[in-house]
């Protein structure tokens, strides 16, 4: 067993870690919190001793660090109090025991195997509650059910960061494939119904439902993260909840689940047919450009609801367009602050020599990790912190959320075939309807086409298009991918979420 210690009066441990060598283990040391989470990313311990008081990083801090690398690392906190406030802060960061000062070795020895066999009773038991709670469960007739569904679904995911074995992270995923193909079912049963008003809050009443009663009360952040989806939002929850009080709800993505479309309808309060009716001049049929009016389509909607409002509009791709205006925005003073942020390819291009991106990302929990490692640290927390200390209210949602792509399905089609992989609109379309939803009529569900003869075929659960030549080329090349556009709860079950300072 391989122990650090990581203490600025390391001296005064010797005599423990001498004993601790006897018994077996191997011990190493750091005499600073810096160089400690040097040690805990550069190697691997079964667990480590962390002081609380330090110079320099104290320990919730490199608590923090540690478990932000590596949520399975075994850390016990050693403190000289009790302090229920401590103890809260410190199992908040996820500590997984403690030790008080002054303490015996045998103490310590009873702290080892309590905490070490800890790992194997949780995953135990982790196992029995996982086969007891979805043995219950019934499938969901509405989408109120289904969002509790899979906030139980990404609950489990998050749980399975620390702990878990091999077999149970298996389960869960076919549990999670099951759960796509029956709402991929009810979607495609429900979708002309939810259009016409009988369902949800889609992406095109979004605004009207949920923005508009809170820029009656006062001026109001509003954040768009660009596909982000529900499980990222939990990883972000308690960063947030140290500078605001939270209240989240839910909403569906209109099809396909891809920006082009559900941004537009979210910034316009229509559905993309409406959108080419009512202003032709803002709806452009290639894709590449369908975004440019977002700012228009938005100034329309306030007009259409007699808003006289004043607001500024960001819409940041980059770090460094980030941090150029983290203190405008802060400042702003407009009655409504819109900030779009290009929030999945910043996630992905903040990984350090990315390389084989479907090696790195063989596990899509992977990317919780990087998120929970990266966000904190990020420019774009800054803006929020900023919120907060001048008492800003702030909402926070996305516009769709995405999927690790894993079955390819063959599409027939021409020349014209648009060329997304979760969705394709083109004449004469040919999929297997086991695979993806097809519309022969695309204006019934509020599609735009420039042309009659077009079809939309939307993938379903984890299919993704590939075509007849060279298909084996085209699977190899986009398996295990990150694609949107297609019916899956990971796409289309979104937070929108308020926050009001504390």
């Amino acid at each position: 067993m391989k122990i650090l210690w990581i203490d600025d009066e390391i001296d005064l441990l010797k005599p423990f870690i001498y004993l601790l060598e006897q018994e077996g283990y191997e011990v190493k040391t750091a005499t600073s919190g810096e160089d400690g989470v040097k040690l805990a990313h550069k190697e691997v311990f079964d667990l480590i001793f962390l002081d609380e008081i330090m110079p320099g990083v104290d320990g919730l801090e490199v608590l923090r660090k540690i478990k932000s690398e590596n949520f399975q690392q075994l850390v016990v906190m050693v403190t000289k109090s009790e302090e229920k406030s401590l103890m809260s802060q410190a199992y908040g960061g996820w500590v997984d025991d403690y030790i008080t000062k002054p303490f015996s070795f045998n103490q310590v020895l009873s702290v080892l195997n309590r905490t070490l066999k800890r790992r194997v009773i949780i995953e135990e038991k982790m196992a029995e509650d996982y086969a007891t709670q979805f043995r219950s469960l019934v499938t969901p007739s509405d989408f109120n059910e289904w969002v509790d569904h899979y906030k139980n679904i990404v609950s489990w995911d998050v749980r399975m960061l620390e702990f878990g074995s091999k077999d149970i992270k298996s389960m869960h995923e076919e549990k999670k494939r099951e759960a796509n193909i029956g709402f991929a079912k009810y979607i495609q049963n429900e979708y002309c119904n939810f259009i016409r008003g009988k369902g949800p809050t889609l992406s095109h009443t979004l605004f009207s439902q949920t923005l508009l009663p809170l820029l009656k009360e006062g001026p109001i952040r509003f954040i768009i993260f660009d596909s982000m989806r529900l499980d990222q939002y939990f990883k972000l929850l308690p960063f947030f909840r140290d500078y605001f009080e939270i209240n989240t709800q839910y909403y569906c993505s209109i099809l396909p689940t891809a920006t082009p479309y559900s941004r537009n309808a979210l910034f316009s309060g229509l559905l993309p047919l409406e959108i080419l009716q009512n202003y032709p001049q803002y709806w452009i049929f290639d894709e590449k450009m369908q975004n440019r009016f977002e700012k228009e389509l938005f100034q329309e909607w306030l007009t259409r609801h007699n808003l006289r409002l004043n607001f500024s509009f960001y819409k940041l791709s980059s770090i460094d367009e980030i941090k150029s205006n983290v203190k405008r925005m802060i400042e702003d003073t407009a009655d409504i602050s819109i900030v779009i942020i290009n929030f999945f390819d910043l996630l992905l291009h903040s990984i350090p020599g990315r390389g084989d991106m479907k090696g790195i990302l063989d596990d899509e929990r992977v990317l919780l990790n990087l998120l929970g490692y990266w966000f904190p640290s990020s420019p774009i927390f800054d803006f929020f912190k900023g919120y907060a200390k001048k008492g800003a209210r702030v909402t926070l949602t996305t516009d769709h959320g995405f999927i690790r792509v894993r079955r390819p399905s063959i599409i027939y089609g021409g020349r014209e075939i648009s060329p997304n992989l979760r969705y394709k609109y083109g004449p004469a379309i040919r999929v297997d309807k086991k695979t993806a939803h097809l519309l022969n009529n695309p204006g019934e569900f509020y599609l735009p086409t420039d042309d009659p003869s077009v079809r939309f075929a939307i993938a379903k659960e984890d299919y993704y298009f590939i075509y007849p030549t060279k298909p084996t080329q085209y699977e190899q090349q986009y398996k295990f991918t990150f694609q949107h556009g297609g019916i899956s709860m990971e796409e289309m079950i979104l937070p929108f979420v308020h926050m009001m300072s504390r």
